[in-house]
């Protein structure tokens, strides 16, 4: 069985294909990185990838209401 690492799921249970994704931020230090990602319907993906323990990582689909929210931040 062929694991593909772009295929992830979010933690609401939808499942994506990064590679059909724009990447808007890539930030990223020793420990993990933190990318957000635009998807063609105009939703957004904040992908934590922690290295140490990929069982960790987390895929968060936002909407429009929440991505206006951190704007506001």
């Amino acid at each position: 069985m062929t694991i593909n690492p772009d295929i992830v799921i979010t933690t609401c249970g939808k499942e994506l294909d990064l590679r059909h994704t724009e990447l808007v931020i890539e930030r990223s230090n020793p420990l993990f990185s933190y990318n957000i990602h635009k998807l063609k319907s105009g939703e957004y993906i904040i992908a934590e990838k922690f290295y140490a323990n990929p069982f960790n990582n987390r895929y968060i689909l936002l909407n429009d209401e929440q991505i206006e929210e951190l704007k506001n931040l």
